[in-house]
């Protein structure tokens, strides 16, 4: 008898048993963490603090621009690059796509990052040279209060190396690791010292 039969007719019996017993056991996802405000998560990207949430009236210096009837959820955090090339803040491979709200959208994605000291939009960030990112979201202006908590999805993507159309290394296939829950401030029209940090 040819050994692939052989081999064929092992591999089905095999099969047939497990199927017998409930089937091949399924790998147990890792379970999600639970953060709050001021821990770190740390991945083969970056090493992300959220530090706090304000609620501001409008904050155009950061990139967004809200419809009337809206304001702007600011979240301010700490993300130091500890991969060995410059990592964008925005795009499918940055801190946009590491850090999600799911109750503020389809996908959670903040609408804009900027750099907290000097408000440059979309920075690079450099290995390990820490920066204090702002992201922003528009909600409804009846969304969130003062003293609301939310949550936040951390996730950490997969480094890939490309072939074919793409071509080079890239990240892709985020998965949710932890929830980070943070306290809102409501900080009204003139949020300086609180997105600038306590004085």
């Amino acid at each position: 008898m040819p050994t692939s039969w052989i081999a064929g007719i092992l591999t089905a019996a095999f099969l047939g048993a497990t199927a017998a017993f409930g089937g091949l056991s399924a790998v147990a996802a890792p379970p999600v963490a639970e953060l709050r405000a001021g821990d770190t998560h740390e991945n083969d990207q970056f090493a992300l603090t959220i530090e706090r949430a304000v609620l501001i009236d409008d904050l155009t210096e950061a990139g967004i621009t809200v419809e009337p009837g809206e304001r702007v959820l600011a979240v301010i955090l700490t993300a130091e690059n500890v991969w060995t090339q410059a990592l964008p803040s925005m795009g499918t491979s940055g801190v946009q796509a590491a850090v999600r709200a799911p109750a503020l959208g389809e996908d959670g994605a903040a609408a804009s990052a900027a750099r907290l000291d000097d408000a440059v939009g979309s920075p690079w960030l450099q290995p390990r040279v820490p920066a204090e990112i702002v992201l922003t979201w528009a909600v409804a202006d009846d969304a969130l209060v003062g003293g609301d908590e939310i949550t936040l999805d951390l996730r950490d993507l997969t480094l890939r190396e490309g072939a074919l159309v793409i071509d080079g290394e890239y990240w892709d296939s985020p998965t949710t690791v932890a929830h980070l829950t943070v306290e809102v401030r409501d900080v009204g029209s003139g949020a300086t010292d609180e997105t600038e940090g306590e004085r």
